[in-house]
C-alpha cells in the first residue's frame, strides 16, 4: 500500500530497525527449509544481510554493480552493469539524449575492469560470486530508489540460473513495486512510498559503511559463502 509522508517522517531509526521490520514480513521458516541464499546489493545492504545470516544461518554473498552515467553528467544515470556483465539500460533516456548504445557497452566494460574486479579482490580475495544455479535467491538492500540496482541484480541472478528470486527491502518507491514484481517471484517491502525522495531521507541514522567496515562484517560472519568455499579448497 502506498504511503504519503509528512516532512521529516522517519520510518526507521537505522538499519537494525529496518532489519527487524523486514523480519516481520519475511517467511523465515520457509526460507530456512528451502535454504535460500541472500545476496547483498550494497554496503548498507550488507549490514541487513549479515544480521539475517547470523540470526537464522542463511548463507550469503555480495553482488557488485556499477552505475553508468551520461557523458559529462555524473548525475544522470543511464544504465547499470553487474559483475556478471549483465546490463540494464534506461532506453528512453538514452534515446532522448541521442547517446549510442556503443557508449553504454564501452562504459560497462571500463567500469567492470576499473571497479568491479577490485571489489572482487577486496571483498572475496579474487573469487567470483557464489554458484546460485538452481538455488533460491533473495536480493537484499536498505532501500530501492531508482530501481537500477535491483533490476540489474534480478537480470543477473536469473541469467545465472537461480531457481527462484525474491527481492527484500525495507522501503521502496511505490512505482517500482509493480516493475520488480513482474520480474521477481516475490517482492517483500515494509513501505511503498509515493513521491519517493531518497533512501536516506526515511532513516533517522544512515551513515554509509566504509569498505573496511563492510569487509570486517562479512569476515566475521561464517555464513559468507566465498570464504566457506575457500575453506574447502
Amino acid at each position: 500500500m502506498e504511503e504519503n509522508l509528512e516532512f521529516n517522517d522517519y520510518l526507521f531509526k537505522d538499519r537494525a530497525d529496518a532489519c527487524n521490520a523486514l523480519l516481520e514480513i519475511l517467511p523465515i521458516k520457509v526460507m530456512r527449509h528451502e535454504k535460500w541464499i541472500l545476496l547483498a546489493l550494497s554496503g548498507g545492504g550488507v549490514e541487513i544481510t549479515v544480521k539475517l545470516a547470523q540470526r537464522y544461518g542463511f548463507d550469503f554473498d555480495l553482488l557488485f554493480s556499477e552505475a553508468i552515467y551520461a557523458p559529462n553528467n555524473d548525475e544522470c544515470q543511464l544504465a547499470m552493469v553487474s559483475e556478471s556483465k549483465d546490463i540494464v539500460i534506461e532506453e528512453k533516456l538514452v534515446n532522448s539524449f541521442g547517446i549510442s548504445f556503443d557508449y553504454i557497452y564501452e562504459e560497462a566494460q571500463e567500469l567492470y575492469h576499473k571497479y568491479i574486479t577490485k571489489y572482487q579482490h577486496f571483498y572475496r580475495k579474487g573469487l567470483g560470486i557464489a554458484d546460485i544455479k538452481d538455488k533460491n535467491v533473495m536480493l537484499i538492500d536498505e532501500g530501492c530508489e531508482s530501481g537500477f540496482i535491483a533490476m540489474c541484480a534480478l537480470k543477473s541472478v536469473i541469467n545465472m540460473g537461480a531457481k527462484k528470486v525474491a527481492v527484500a527491502v525495507p522501503l521502496m518507491a511505490d512505482d517500482l513495486f509493480g516493475l520488480l514484481d513482474m520480474k521477481a517471484d516475490k517482492v517483500y517491502t515494509v513501505h511503498q512510498i509515493k513521491d519517493f525522495i531518497e533512501v536516506s531521507y526515511y532513516y533517522r541514522n544512515l551513515p554509509q559503511p566504509k569498505p573496511k567496515k563492510v569487509r570486517e562484517m562479512i569476515e566475521d560472519c561464517r555464513q559468507y559463502l566465498p570464504f566457506k568455499k575457500g575453506d574447502k579448497e
